[in-house]
C-alpha cells in the first residue's frame, strides 16, 4: 500500500515537471516571437546595410545603373590617406573636431542649466517649458533646418539683425563667416532639448532627503548643485556627452539642408554623402561638384566609424576618471 502511494506520488511530481518545463518552453517561444519583428528590422536596417558599407569599401562602384564595378583592394583607403588633397582633408578634419567640441561642450552645458531651471517644483509653467524645450527633436531636421532659413533670410530677423550691425551682410548661410557657426547652432538647439530631458529624469531621481539634509546643514543652493547634484548627475552627463560627441561626428543633415557643404561648412560626414551621391561638400571648401563614387564614400565612412569608435572609448574613459570611477 505505502509503495502504491510512493509510485502515484511519484508520477504527479514527473506530471507537474514535464508540465513545468512544457510552460517554460512555450513561454521561451513567445518572448522570441515577440523579439523577432525587432531583430528583423535591425538585421535589415541595421546589420545588413553596416556589413554592405563594409564590402563597398573595396570597390569602385558609382551607384550609377548600368555602370560596370569591380573589387580595387585597398586602393580607397590609400586615395584617403595618401593620394588626395592633404589642405583639404585637414580643413575637414578640423571643422570635425570644431563642430563635435563645440556642439558637445555648449550643448550639455545649456540642456544642464535648463533642467535644473524646469526642475524647480516652485516654478510656475515648467511642463510648458519642458514641451518647448523638447519640440526641436520632434520636428525633424527639414522642419527645423527650414524655419531657421527662414529666420536668416533676407526678410527674416536675423538679417534685420545683421544689418543693424555690419555694412553690407548677407545672409547668415551664405557667409563664408558665419555659416559654420550657424549650423552649429542649429544643431545645438535641435537636440539641446532630448540632453535636458535625460538630465530632467536624473534630477528627479535623486533622493529629495539628501537636499532636505544639505539644507539643514547650512548648504545653499550653488553647493547642493554642486556636491549633490553633479555627482549624482554623473551617470547621466557621461551618457550624454557620449551620445553628442557620437551624433555630432556623424552629423551631415543639417548642413546638407542649410549650406550642402558650401561656405566652410564641409566635414568629414558631409565629405561622405556628397562623395556618394554628388554635391559641392565632396570638397572642403565646397567649390567643386563630386562625382558619385559611392565605393570610395564607403571606405570614408568606415574611417568616419573608427575614429568615432576610438573617439567615443577615450572619451568613456576620461569620463569615468573624471567622475572618480565606474558609473
Amino acid at each position: 500500500m505505502l509503495a502504491a502511494k510512493k509510485s502515484a506520488l511519484n508520477e504527479n511530481v514527473r506530471k507537474k515537471t514535464r508540465a513545468s518545463s512544457l510552460t517554460r518552453t512555450w513561454s521561451v517561444y513567445v518572448i522570441f516571437l515577440f523579439m523577432l519583428p525587432g531583430l528583423l528590422h535591425y538585421l535589415i536596417f541595421r546589420v545588413g546595410p553596416s556589413m554592405a558599407t563594409v564590402i563597398l569599401s573595396f570597390t569602385n562602384i558609382t551607384g550609377v545603373p548600368g555602370v560596370a564595378w569591380d573589387f580595387v583592394g585597398l586602393d580607397n583607403y590609400r586615395e584617403f590617406f595618401f593620394l588626395q588633397n592633404t589642405r583639404d582633408l585637414q580643413r575637414a578634419l578640423s571643422r570635425t573636431v570644431t563642430y563635435s567640441l563645440s556642439v558637445t561642450l555648449i550643448q550639455n552645458i545649456l540642456a544642464l542649466f535648463m533642467a535644473i531651471v524646469v526642475n524647480n517644483k516652485f516654478m510656475k509653467g515648467r511642463n510648458f517649458f519642458r514641451a518647448v524645450y523638447f519640440m526641436p527633436v520632434i520636428l525633424g531636421v527639414t522642419i527645423v533646418t527650414s524655419v531657421w532659413m527662414l529666420l536668416a533670410s533676407v526678410d527674416g530677423p536675423i538679417f534685420a539683425l545683421m544689418q543693424a550691425l555690419m555694412d553690407n551682410p548677407q545672409p547668415m548661410f551664405a557667409n563664408r563667416t558665419l555659416a559654420f557657426p550657424g549650423v552649429i547652432g542649429i544643431q545645438i538647439w535641435m537636440f539641446m532639448g532630448f540632453s535636458m530631458v535625460l538630465y530632467l529624469a536624473g534630477m528627479q531621481n535623486i533622493p529629495s532627503e539628501l537636499y532636505e539634509a544639505a539644507f539643514v546643514d547650512g548648504c545653499g543652493e550653488f553647493r547642493s548643485i554642486r556636491y549633490i547634484t553633479f555627482p549624482m548627475l554623473w551617470p547621466i552627463i557621461t551618457v550624454n556627452v557620449l551620445l553628442a560627441i557620437i551624433g555630432s561626428l556623424q552629423s551631415f543633415d543639417i548642413i546638407f539642408t542649410t549650406t550642402g557643404g558650401q561656405f566652410n561648412t564641409t566635414t568629414l560626414g558631409m565629405m561622405v554623402f556628397a562623395t556618394a551621391f554628388g554635391g559641392a561638400g565632396a570638397t572642403p571648401g565646397g567649390g567643386g561638384i563630386a562625382s558619385l563614387r559611392q565605393g570610395y564614400a564607403a571606405s570614408m565612412s568606415m574611417i568616419l566609424f573608427i575614429g568615432v569608435f576610438v573617439v567615443t572609448i577615450i572619451s568613456q574613459i576620461l569620463m569615468k576618471k573624471l567622475g572618480g570611477g565606474d558609473n
